[in-house]
């Protein structure tokens, strides 16, 4: 009779730990229960061990396994986990716990205690448990810390508590661990405080005979193994979108190319640190297309019709995946460059560079897909290095004067992001010239000119909203100095320093302080409490605007009055930092004490910043190409749209003549509902404009977002014709 290649069981701990080794493959998403999971699983494990019918048991979850008939020694069965992994990692860190109460609490002698050393660690060569056969392997981010507390737990088994304690993690799933690990040791002990080991011995023996799982075996290939593993996540609780396009990816591959491939996403995930999505979607758009919204599978899916197998030039999926996978492996060290100023710095030596970028690195991630694109070209030799670093500094400048100091929501520079990665796609590379033109433009579409960069940072909260980049433009504005010819530059080396070295060195002081005295005859203004909030009180001679009043709550008086940026400079923390930085001079202020003063310091400092810092960068605008109306009927219909995933059924759409009454979401590909009423894009738009026709797409645009729906057709069509 043939082997199934399902076979379904009910196995408890004894049964499931018992002769077995689970191998975690390395291309699986690392550890990631959080304490929330763990509590849920402990609290039903106890609560069923305490209840009356305790002997029902307790049923964890589903494990699905392949089995690839392998054998250790012909003595334990290893298998590979396919689903299931966060369970019986779980699982195998509460037995640990409590192999290690139970021999604090001296039960070594005792039955129970030794199976649980044989669960956690197999007798393979020899008669006892050996520690290099641990009944669970990691081969992700996790894995170095794993091994070692399980290494630790086999050889100290009394003090691995303590270990765990003083670990040292170095990433997300490391902490996952240890965390987890403590927490369950911890919980242990206060639900079973005896001192003996019978109690814990007994809460053992419990968990070993009634905790169970279902684990299906598969024997089959891998390629059958994941076609299964999505349909079953399919129709439960979902995976994170990175897991299932994994899933679709290897169920197209060969056979043959498995064991090569997995490896490689494997490496992908460690590489990453565990943000193989975010390096996945920064890629995706850096190279390939510009998508708006976050890469479900079903967008995927569609991608890979239309658009990989085209980019890649092959005829099939397996091929196209398998140069997806390459080249993502060749360019996964630029990725990175993308949350590190000093591999960034290595690769493109400046100090301009370094600067602007240390401002990026963390803060924005916008221009994080035309970086990485950047930082290939730069190293291909594509660019020359003054045109990446112009591009560079450009592109932050203009996210500093959009986001902070026009306060204007950092979505909506998608567009111009959008503009500019369409244009490396149609024409294969990078353009210093066009990218700085395009800048230009959007500044000038949005006002940003110098009148309007003024007023901005006049009004900006620069201490509590934007005090990163108030530390920048102060920074630079200490740099600023005068050479030989009478102009104006920059020392990016002393403004990097300052930068670098905030809140180690340096910090932001107030002139103006904050909280004066009420009796300081210095300062014309203190807080006075009233109830459970502060107010201004203004005193005689003051000098302040009449907008201001006595009685106003102190935060409004702090945010537009103290927390300007003409209020505040940068000033070392203390003389032993000032010694170790001789090289760093800060501008000495003297005592500020009127508004007058603070004006006055604004006006020259704003006027320097935008003069020297943050002028609008000189370009050819006619290099901006207008657009070209193409024929309706050949413009990508809606259900197109959806497919690329540039619009999502569920979207909110509103029509632009009347933006703030017009909210509708898209339901179908051609109808939407409007006031609890459903109707097509059409009936909707004339219902909002009471026109008795209209060209519905050319008005329309998604929340939050300014690109009409024919906008978003003519790029979609320009990119398919070339």
């Amino acid at each position: 009779m043939p082997q199934q290649q399902l076979d379904p069981h009910m196995w408890e701990i004894d049964k499931l730990f018992d002769s077995k080794i689970y191998n975690v493959p390395v291309y699986q998403r690392p550890y990631s229960w959080n304490s929330d999971n763990v509590d849920v699983l402990m609290k039903d494990i106890f609560e069923t061990y305490i209840s009356c019918d305790k002997n029902e048991g307790y049923y964890v979850g589903n494990l699905l396994l392949h089995d690839k008939n392998e054998k250790i020694n012909g003595m334990a069965t290893v298998y590979e986990v396919i689903d299931g992994q966060q369970r019986i990692t779980t699982i195998a860190l509460l037995l640990l716990s409590l192999y290690s109460i139970a021999t604090i609490r001296k039960g070594e002698e005792d039955d129970v205690y030794r199976d649980l050393k044989k669960y956690l660690w197999k007798k393979i060569t020899k008669r006892t448990p050996e520690k290099e056969f641990k009944v669970v392997n990691l081969n992700s981010v996790e894995k170095k810390c794993f091994d070692e507390l399980f290494d630790y737990g086999f050889d100290h088994p009394s003090t691995l508590y303590n270990y765990a304690k003083k670990y040292e993690t170095k990433s997300a799933s490391e902490r996952f661990v240890i965390d987890n690990f403590i927490k369950i040791y911890d919980w242990i002990n206060c639900q079973i405080k005896s001192n003996t080991a019978d109690e814990i011995l007994d809460y053992a023996k419990y968990i070993i005979e009634n905790v169970r799982f279902i684990a299906v075996e598969c024997r089959c290939n891998v390629g059958k193994v994941f076609s299964m593993f999505e349909s079953i996540n399919s129709k439960g609780k979902k995976l994170d979108d990175i897991d299932l396009i994994k899933t679709f990816i290897f169920s197209k591959l060969d056979e043959e190319s498995y064991d090569e491939y997995l490896k490689k996403w494997g490496q992908l995930i460690i590489k990453t640190d565990n943000n193989l999505y975010d390096y996945f979607y920064t890629y995706i758009r850096a190279f390939i297309t510009f998508y708006r919204q976050n890469i479900k599978i079903v967008n995927f899916k569609s991608m890979s019709e239309w658009v990989l197998k085209n980019y890649f030039k092959k005829d099939d999926l397996c091929e196209t995946y398998k140069c997806l996978i390459d080249d993502m492996i060749d360019k996964v060290d630029y990725y990175n460059m993308l949350s590190s100023t000093t591999q960034a710095y290595a690769l493109i030596n400046s100090k301009r560079f370094r600067f602007y970028y240390r401002i990026f690195a963390g803060m924005y991630i916008h221009p994080k897909p035309l970086f990485l694109r950047l930082f290939y070209e730069y190293k291909e030799k594509k660019i020359d290095k003054e045109d990446a670093i112009d591009i560079v500094e450009e592109v932050i400048k203009y996210m500093i004067k959009f986001t902070n100091i026009a306060d204007l929501e950092s979505k909506n520079v998608i567009t111009l992001f959008s503009t500019i990665m369409n244009d490396i796609y149609q024409y294969n590379e990078i353009n210093r010239n066009k990218i700085l033109a395009f800048i230009a433009n959007e500044t000038m579409i949005k006002g940003l000119d110098d009148k309007a960069i003024k007023l901005g940072l006049e009004s900006m909260d620069a201490y509590e909203k934007n005090k990163r980049v108030s530390t920048a433009l102060l920074a630079l504005y200490e740099s600023i100095f005068t050479n030989a010819k009478g102009e104006n530059k920059i020392s990016y080396d002393k403004a990097y320093v300052i930068l670098d070295k905030f809140s180690e060195a340096f910090s932001l002081d107030h002139l103006l302080v904050q909280n004066p005295a009420k009796d300081d005859d210095g300062y014309k203004y203190y807080s006075k409490k009233k109830n459970d909030s502060e107010e201004l009180v203004l005193k005689e001679g003051g000098d302040f605007p009449d907008s201001l009043k006595s009685g106003m709550p102190y935060s409004t008086f702090r945010r537009i009055v103290l927390n300007k940026l003409g209020n505040l400079r940068i000033y070392y923390q203390d003389k032993n930092s000032g010694r170790q930085n001789t090289a760093i001079d800060l501008t000495e202020y003297g005592q500020f004490h009127t508004y007058k003063d603070i004006v006055n310091r604004e006006e020259v400092l704003i006027n320097k910043l935008v003069e020297v810092v943050l002028k609008i960068p000189k370009a050819d605008l006619s290099l901006v190409q207008k657009k070209k109306n193409l024929p309706e009927n050949n413009l990508p219909n809606m259900e197109r749209l959806i497919d690329e995933g540039h619009v999502n059924i569920g979207d909110n759409l509103y029509i632009t003549l009347k933006p703030e009454t017009s909210t509708a979401k898209l339901i179908e590909a051609n109808k939407v509902e409007y006031n609890s009423e459903v109707m097509t894009l059409n009936q909707w738009g004339c219902l909002i404009t009471g026109w008795t026709s209209i060209r519905i797409y050319a008005y329309v645009c998604i929340v939050g977002e300014s690109e009409t729906l024919q906008e978003k057709r003519e790029k979609l069509i320009n990119r398919i014709n070339n």
